[in-house]
């Protein structure tokens, strides 16, 4: 029980946190979703968009910048929150400090306000797969649309954030990944209604299995409504089955069609499980259901040095997703070969070298596994992002002379450009905001 009290303690009750560690790959100078950080940088005397859906009642007469309490809302309240990234810096100063390796970052990421949509009982965003409601004239719709029609693509990122967390420290998280995706397109972050504090695990993870509908029905009217080019998932830790059994309801719901279709029916391009806690058993049902075949592409990020699953497991007495690296039966690692659109991938080498000691919450703040995750949106292969995998395993691994390899494939040039210029292939969303 002692363990359970630090178990996922990613709640933070600051405004602000430093920008986050800039991916290896950055700093060799590889070319990432964001491309070009140079425009992006320019956001140093303005704020950034992170367009909100929140599963959170509000608390009328609440104090402070967050609205919202705990307990669920039936409808989804819609907003946009406001971020300001590298205040009291120059653009250039915010460049170097986004693309250059530092411990000790000046730039900061900071919560300014949020401003709810407001929007009537009949306004209902989340019916779905009923031709008789149309979101075009919604005005949250119409802003994330205005987003998308000042960036180059029509590109969407959502952020699903993990146990223990509220508004503002979820909000920063989401701009941060915005910033490394370049500002390119709308930045989103799904809000369901976790308790937001340590000993609200098992109310949490109800609250999460509550949000499956809200989030598939948001997949499905922002591919129609808001015409999305594609649409890129992070999902972190207790996030994890929320995006993974919506997606398995959307296809299910659709079995008549081929996957070809129902992908380009929901324009889901890339989906990323962080630490996923989820029971291995149902995420192998939701492989066989055909969930992985809505997405162009699902990473799974794993490591059995995860000490918050660890206790995860203890509570459920089952083995979680995000530590099956090594504990996987035979039959588990055939359900698993069988799906072309999964990838594996084992993070403990990653976080051997940059101890944490949860090890739990490495998708950004670990350089090696951030920048693996930039290079999987971008569209490269595993083999392309140097890591190493033996013929007969599930998992790929990032190779002990990590770095070296990614130094010196930027030194070959393989990827045809330079960090300061966007790929010609970028056609995911971009790291950065």
């Amino acid at each position: 029980m002692i363990g359970l009290l630090v178990f996922q303690g990613c709640r933070a009750m600051k405004l602000s946190r430093q920008l986050m560690p800039t991916p290896i790959g950055i700093v060799a100078g590889l070319p990432f979703p964001g491309g070009n950080f140079v425009e992006a940088c320019n956001c140093t005397k303005h704020e950034v968009p992170v367009f909100i859906v929140s599963g959170r009642k509000t608390k009328p007469g609440k104090r402070g910048p967050n609205p919202f309490g705990n307990e669920r809302s039936q409808q989804p309240r819609l907003g946009t929150a406001y971020v300001t990234i590298g205040k009291g810096l120059t653009p250039e100063q915010l460049l170097e400090q986004t693309t250059t390796e530092s411990n000790r970052k000046t730039a900061k990421v900071e919560f300014t306000r949020i401003e709810l949509t407001p929007q009537s009982e009949s306004d209902d965003l989340f019916h779905e797969h009923d031709s008789n409601f149309d979101h075009h004239d919604n005005a949250w719709i119409q802003s994330v649309s205005r987003q998308l029609d000042r960036s180059q693509r029509r590109d969407i990122a959502i952020f699903v954030h993990g146990y223990n967390t509220e508004l503002i420290d979820n909000t920063l998280v989401a701009a941060e990944i915005y910033h490394y995706l370049g500002h390119h397109g709308a930045m989103i972050s799904f809000e369901w209604p976790s308790e937001s504090k340590l000993l609200g695990y098992v109310q949490d993870k109800g609250n999460a299995n509550f949000s499956t509908r809200h989030f598939r029905a948001m997949i499905a009217n922002l591919a129609r409504d808001c015409s999305a080019d594609s649409i890129t998932i992070i999902a972190h830790s207790a996030g994890s089955p929320i995006v993974v059994n919506a997606l398995r309801e959307l296809r299910l719901i659709d079995d008549d069609l081929t996957a070809a279709q129902v992908q380009s029916k929901y324009r889901v391009d890339r989906v990323v499980l962080a630490a996923p806690d989820m029971d291995l058993m149902a995420f192998l049902n939701a492989i066989r259901d055909g969930f992985h075949e809505v997405a162009g592409q699902v990473a799974v990020y794993a490591s059995p040095k995860d000490r918050a699953l660890g206790f995860s497991e203890k509570l459920y007495g089952n083995l979680r997703l995000g530590r099956a690296v090594g504990n996987l039966e035979p039959w588990e690692k055939e359900v698993l070969m069988q799906a072309p659109q999964l990838e594996m991938i084992d993070a403990s080498a990653a976080e051997e070298k940059y101890k944490n000691f949860l090890g739990h919450n490495y998708f950004h703040r670990d350089p090696w596994v951030s920048s693996d995750i930039g290079g999987f949106i971008l569209g490269d292969g595993p083999l392309e992002r140097n890591l190493v995998k033996e013929e007969d395993e599930v998992f790929w691994r990032f190779p002990r002379d990590y770095p070296a390899r990614i130094r010196q494939r930027a030194q070959q040039g393989s990827a045809g450009t330079s960090q300061q210029a966007a790929p010609a292939n970028a056609t995911k969303l971009n790291f950065s905001g």
